[in-house]
C-alpha cells in the first residue's frame, strides 16, 4: 500500500485558494488524512482519491463523512475542532478534478423550480 506522504499538497490545488481553503489544506496534511487518501497521485490508497471529491459529494455529504465516518473511514468529529472542520471542508470543496461541476443534491434540485417531485402512493386505509 502506498502510505502517507510528507509531500506538500500539490501547488495546483493551492493556486487561487482563499486563506480559509489553504488552512484546510494544512488541516488535511497535519491530520494525516493522506495516510488513506491521495491527492495528485501522492498519498494512501485505502480511501478514495480526493482529487475530485467535490464533483461527487455535496458539502453536506462531505461534512457528514468527515464527522461521522462511514465505510472504512473512521469518524473525525472528536479529532477536529469546528474551525478545522470548516477549513477542511472548504478546501475539499475546491477539489473538482478538471473543473468538473460541483456535486448537487438531487432532492434539492426541484426546490424553487416549480417542479413537483414525484409523489409516493398513499397506503390504502381500511
Amino acid at each position: 500500500m502506498n502510505a502517507w506522504t510528507g509531500d506538500p499538497i500539490p501547488t495546483a490545488d493551492l493556486h487561487g485558494r482563499t486563506p480559509l481553503e489553504r488552512q484546510g489544506a494544512l488541516v488535511l496534511q497535519n491530520k494525516q488524512c493522506r495516510n488513506c487518501h491521495s491527492i495528485g497521485g501522492a498519498g494512501g490508497m485505502r480511501g478514495p482519491a480526493l482529487d475530485s471529491v467535490a464533483s461527487h459529494m455535496t458539502e453536506g455529504q462531505i461534512i457528514r463523512q468527515v464527522l461521522q465516518g462511514g465505510g472504512n473511514m473512521p469518524a473525525y468529529g472528536n479529532a477536529l475542532n469546528p474551525a478545522e472542520t470548516t477549513a477542511l471542508v472548504h478546501f475539499l470543496l475546491t477539489l473538482r478534478g478538471g473543473n468538473l461541476a460541483p456535486a448537487i443534491d438531487a432532492s434539492q434540485t426541484l426546490v424553487g423550480t416549480g417542479a413537483v417531485p414525484p409523489s409516493r402512493p398513499t397506503p390504502a386505509r381500511h
